[in-house]
Parts: C-alpha cells; structure tokens; sequence
C-alpha cells in the first residue's frame, strides 16, 4: 500500500518544478492548484528526496500531512496498544474493501432491468461478494451482447458498490426524405458498415468535409439494364483516420531563481491558532521560505513554526530537453482533452525544430472514429 505525505509550496514556476519531479522519477498524486499555490502528495519513500528539490529549486513550502508511515511509527512508539488497534482496524478496513456490498443498475426500462438482474444472477453476482470474484469487463460484454435493447453497457466498482449504467440502441427515425450520409471532416476512410443505403466511398479513400458517404438509395441489378433505383433511407456508420494537432513555441533560455547564501531564521509560537505577538520577515527582495512546526503540550497545545528565509536572485539558464519534454508532456495533456470519446488512438508523433532562439514543436494525435453525418 502506497503511502502519501502532503506538501504545499509555490505555484508560480510550477511547470519547471513538476519537470524536476520527473526527472527524479518521483510520482506526483492528486495536484491542486489555488493562487499561487500548489498542493500535491508524494510518496512518503521519495519525501526526503522531495524537500530537497523544493529547497534546492528555492520554493517556498510546507508540510501540511505526514505520511502514514510516520504516524504510524510515532503512534506505535507513544501508545503501543492504540497502535495494535488502529492496525487491526486497518487490516478490518482493507478486508471490507474487497466486498462488494451494494448491485445500484442505473436503468428506467423495468424490462431491460430484470434482464441485466437475470444475467447478475446467473453469473453469481450479489450483495456482500467478493470484487476479485466479480470480473465487471465480461459483464459489460455479456449485458451488451444478451440484451438487444443495450448498445453498450458500463460496469464499474464505485467504493463498494457495483454500478451498471447502460446506453440503448439509437433507433434512427424513418422520415419519407430519404436523404445521404456526409463526411463531417476531413479524414481517410478505414471502414464503412452500411445498415441501409448504397456506400459510395471505399477503405482508404480521402475524403474531405461535405463528401458524400453513403447515398439513400439502392439498386435492384446494378449491372442490367432492367435495374431500378429504389430510395431508402441512409443508414451507416463510416470510420475514417483523422488527426488532432497542437503546436507549442518555447524560447531557449529560462530564467530560475538561486539561494545567495544569506538566510535568516525566525520562530512564531501560536495557541490554539493565534499567533502570539508579530512575525517577523528578512529584508530580502526576494527569498525562499523552510517551514517547520512542532505542537507541545496536551491541555493547552502550543505551535511553533520555524521559517527559514533564504535569500534567492534570478540566474538565466539554458532550457534543458528534460524540461522540453516536460512542456511536450503537458501538451499532449491538454491535446488529449480534445479527443472525442470512444475515438481510437492509432498513432501520435511530434516534430521539434529550433529557429533562432525558440523552439517549435508540432503535436499530432491520429485517430479512428466515426465520421458520418446525415442530411
């Protein structure tokens, strides 16, 4: 079980500390952002190697949360037989969380329902089971493929219940216009299932956004001269390779901030939240903060927080290819978003080329997906 440590620091050169980060190999969990600041979990194995970025990088942070491990170590050690309880409810908590205690099937057809019920029952899934013992994949395909009303079916764990929420076949209304299927960009065509209709385009045809795909109409002996056109309605889906680029402009140099070598030191003490007396700052223009806090007392808890200031200038640096891949990385983040869901990722590249003193670098994201429009 991993372990995690709560910090918040500085937000304003987030980018070029979550590139520190990875080159470390130091995962990051649940980041936030709010102002200028930035709160993240690490690991309680890569905390020691955390704080030392953070100081080295001149951010200003705080430890909000120790990790379990050192709660655990500092519990065990004052108050042993709380530390065996906590365990033991501990080891109870992981135990209940491999049951499954609650089936929730999101449907509003009581036929469809005691169907998907039925195939529940016959796979052996019910309240109080165990998840290793419950395989949501194969229900998914088997409520999808037994129940003709179901185009596709979700199956999920959410804590301990097992959620089903299902999506019916879209049934496409007759309309006495027979009218044809488009392109609704530009794209190469990979497949073309046509339920009603005459296809017109073939796998690997390019095709631009407005061409027609699939036409309302079929032919009754296309190769006699007896043939009659007969209208229907254009019913298909055409799947096609379409791309989704981004492009990003970096200047080759950064600029960074680095300790001078002065610092200064200052304790606050606080009771029950209320600082006593003033805090003091370094006269610095500009400086990184250390903070520290230790709580004594039972009755009357008192806070002392430790903030060293040191004091930091801006250096000009050459941009690393680490930290020009972190930008690519977080590209290809915000890239991703705009993929449509249920869309296939074929490929992905990018180009990188350095002009002058920037550097240009062209994301690409190919994709299969449904391109068809009716009219």
């Amino acid at each position: 079980m991993k372990i995690y440590t709560v910090l918040t620091c500085e937000a304003r050169n987030r980018q070029r500390l979550i590139n520190k980060f990875l080159e470390k190999n130091i995962p990051l969990k649940k980041i936030a952002l709010k102002g200028d600041e930035m709160r993240l979990r690490v690991e309680d194995r890569h905390l020691k190697q955390a704080l030392e970025i953070l100081r080295a990088s001149g951010s200003e942070y705080s430890i909000e949360s120790r990790g379990g491990a050192y709660i655990v170590r500092q519990t065990v050690l004052r108050y042993l037989s709380l530390a065996l309880a906590a365990i033991a409810a501990i080891a109870f908590l992981i135990i209940m969380s491999g049951v499954c205690f609650s089936v929730d099937v999101k449907v509003d057809d009581p036929l469809v329902k005691s169907q998907i019920y039925g195939i529940l029952e016959d796979a052996g899934v019910k309240k109080y089971s165990l998840k290793r013992n419950i395989d949501t994949r194969q229900l998914s395909l088997k409520i999808s493929g037994d129940i003709e009303e179901v185009g596709f079916a979700n199956c999920y764990f959410d804590g301990g219940a097992l959620k089903i929420e299902i999506k019916k076949v879209h049934k496409v209304e007759e309309s006495e216009n027979y009218t044809k299927i488009v392109a609704d960009r530009d794209c190469i065509v990979t497949r073309v299932l046509v339920y009603s209709g005459t296809a017109v385009v073939k796998e690997g045809d390019v095709v631009k956004a407005g061409d027609t795909l699939i036409e309302g109409y079929i032919d009754t002996a296309p190769d006699s001269e007896d043939n009659e056109r007969l209208a229907v309605p254009a019913r298909g889906e055409v799947y096609a390779q379409t791309s989704y680029s981004k492009n990003i402009t970096l200047g080759s140099r950064a600029v960074e901030a680095e300790d001078t070598g002065n610092s200064r030191t200052f304790t606050d003490l606080y009771v029950f939240g209320k600082l006593i007396g003033k805090s003091k700052l370094p006269k610095y223009s500009q400086y990184r903060v250390v903070e520290e806090r230790k709580t004594f007392g039972s009755l009357i808890p008192i806070t002392a927080v430790t903030r060293t200031y040191y004091e930091t200038r801006n250096v000009e640096i050459e941009l690393s290819e680490a930290q020009i891949d972190g930008q690519i990385s977080l590209a290809c983040i915000e890239l991703w978003q705009d993929i449509p869901e249920g869309a296939k990722v074929v490929d992905n590249y990018n180009f990188k080329k350095k002009v002058d003193n920037l550097y240009i670098i062209d994301i690409y994201y190919i994709l299969e997906e449904t391109v068809s429009k009716g009219e």
